[in-house]
Order: C-alpha cells, then sequence, then structure tokens
C-alpha cells in the first residue's frame, strides 16, 4: 500500500511539474507575456464594437447597426508584440504609435470619433441643395429632426454626420479670410480633389487650393462656413 501511495504522488507531482514546464518552454501557458499585448488589444476592440453597435441611428441604411469606422490592431504586429499602444489613422490607413507621454494623457472616458459637425444656415433648402445635390452627401433621414425647435438636417460624410441647422448665424458673413485654411473651417476627406476641382468650376463655386502644395481644396457653401476638402 505504502509503494501505491508513493507511485501517485510522483505521478501527481510529475505531472503538474511537466506541464508548468511545457508551459514556460512553449509560452502557451495562461500566463505567457507574449500573448498579454494581443489578448488586450483584442479585448479593447470587442468592447468598442460592443459599445457601438449599441448605438442606434448610425447605419446610413437607418439599420440599427453601427456603420463607425473601427480599425482593431493586426494580431501579430511588432507593435502589439512590443506592449505599444497604437491609434489607427483613418487618414492614412496606417498605425500611429502613441508616446509614453501620449499613453498617460489619454482621457479616461475614452474617445472613439467625431459624431457630426453643426452647421448654421439660413435656408435649410439652399443647404440641403449645396450638400446633397451637389457634393452628393446622403440625408439621414433617421435622425429625429421634429423633436427640435428648429429645422435641420442631418448628412452622412463616410460614418459620421454634418448637422444643417436653420438658425440665425452669430458670426459676420463678409470681412472673413479668402482662404478657408485661414477660418473656422469643417474638413472632409476624399478620394480625388481633381474631379471635386471639377465639379465646383462646372457649378461656379469659387475655392481656393492648399498653400502647402498638398491635394486639399478649400471652399465655402452658401451660407459662407468654410469646407476643406482634403486627398486621403
Amino acid at each position: 500500500m505504502g509503494t501505491k501511495r508513493e507511485t501517485r504522488k510522483i505521478y501527481r507531482k510529475g505531472t503538474v511539474r511537466g506541464e508548468k514546464a511545457g508551459a514556460t518552454q512553449n509560452n502557451t501557458g495562461p500566463e505567457s507575456p507574449r500573448k498579454e499585448p494581443q489578448r488586450r488589444s483584442s479585448w479593447k476592440a470587442a468592447m468598442a464594437m460592443r459599445c457601438l453597435s449599441s448605438l442606434p441611428l448610425l447605419s446610413p441604411s437607418g439599420s440599427r447597426k453601427a456603420c463607425a469606422v473601427v480599425k482593431t490592431h493586426p494580431v501579430n504586429s511588432a507593435a502589439a508584440h512590443r506592449g505599444i499602444r497604437t491609434h489607427m489613422s483613418v487618414a492614412t490607413g496606417g498605425e500611429q504609435a502613441l508616446t509614453a507621454q501620449e499613453q498617460f494623457q489619454e482621457p479616461e472616458y475614452g474617445v472613439v470619433s467625431i459624431h457630426h459637425v453643426g452647421i448654421l444656415c439660413e435656408n435649410l433648402e439652399r443647404s440641403i441643395a449645396f450638400y446633397q445635390d451637389l457634393l452628393g452627401l446622403k440625408v439621414n433621414r433617421a435622425r429625429p429632426n421634429d423633436k427640435l425647435p428648429y429645422r435641420g438636417a442631418w448628412l452622412w460624410v463616410g460614418s459620421e454626420m454634418i448637422h444643417l441647422m436653420e438658425l440665425p448665424n452669430p458670426d459676420p458673413l463678409t470681412g472673413r479670410p479668402e482662404h478657408g485654411g485661414r477660418d473656422r473651417h469643417t474638413c472632409i476627406a476624399i478620394k480625388d480633389v481633381l474631379k471635386l476641382k471639377e465639379i465646383f468650376d462646372k457649378a461656379g463655386i469659387s475655392y481656393t487650393l492648399s498653400k502647402s502644395g498638398r491635394p486639399a481644396i478649400f471652399a465655402r457653401d452658401p451660407d459662407g462656413n468654410a469646407l476643406e476638402f482634403t486627398q486621403v
């Protein structure tokens, strides 16, 4: 009987030791340090998608499915393996590493994206003709315009929106900078600046080009609101 008990004890110890040794050697155990950045990145991406999918009225089709741009970090990226936190740039489509100071200063409440930009207009129909008919932006009819004490419309700009509000404009319409890049402006990322330039030329819309030489064009809507269109 004593021999069997000793054998069982040795077997148990050998098994436990073997499992621990194998896990450490193969780096596949639950405490593996290399898996931690991947696990953390996947968890953040899953939480972001869960939060966004719970937001109604975000899809251009009017469904409840969120359409905000969410890009997860590749699990095999060098940054993830080194434990470096990154942001995905929608403009460039690439990963941008955060410095230690930027990681420390990142707000705890979690910034996702710009949801919409509010633009004042004097006549809603005139503004819709500019943004929808000329620029081709689609109206998000799922937004509750009837619940606001003023007329308005929501237009899709990718996964974000412009909210046109028919309200008195406290800003002067005269005396503003000729170049919209020196004024308050909304920047929209596009694929082809030259094609938009042709549209503006055909419609008789005044514009200026980027002073730095990059592919960008500046124009104003019927109410003098400055718009930038930058090619990405």
